[in-house]
């Protein structure tokens, strides 16, 4: 056994074909995860679609007559307010959180009536104004969702 033996040669490179053949495999490889994961996706997508299609009024085209009279919606609401179990959630308005007695209760009752482009000048006017409200209650008004 002689010093040369002991030491290590180097690595002879691969051959750029043999480099380009495992590229090209993994590639493949690759390319049949993403087509896996695609179909998986498309299959939830799909079994989602079909746990929600009575909430949307989606139909073929022309099928939906517009009744006169009626705000455009795409959701039918009720399906969607018969789904909300806490009865705290089924009224997002001010009044409905913090009843009339809350800090900014006046200011809701402006700002309700306001649309567009005015909602953002009232909204100043009121930021600008000194505060009337008594004291401000801190507590916690947040809701648990499991």
């Amino acid at each position: 056994a002689t010093a040369e033996d002991d030491v290590e040669q180097p690595k002879k490179k691969k051959k750029k074909k043999e480099a380009t053949v495992e590229a090209a495999e993994d590639a493949e490889d690759d390319d049949a995860e993403e087509r896996a994961r695609r179909l998986e996706a498309t299959k939830a997508a799909e079994e989602w679609l079909k746990s929600h299609a009575e909430v949307t009024k989606a139909g073929p085209k022309g099928s939906n007559k517009r009744e006169p009279g009626k705000p455009f919606s795409r959701v039918d609401d009720s399906a969607w307010l018969g789904r909300i179990e806490d009865a705290r959630l089924s009224d997002n308005s001010y009044a409905g959180t913090y009843g009339g007695a809350g800090y900014g209760a006046k200011a809701s009752q402006k700002l309700a009536q306001v649309r567009g482009k005015n909602f953002r000048h009232e909204k100043t006017k009121k930021k600008r104004g000194n505060y009337r409200g008594g004291t401000i209650d801190l507590g916690t008004n947040s809701i648990k969702f499991d």
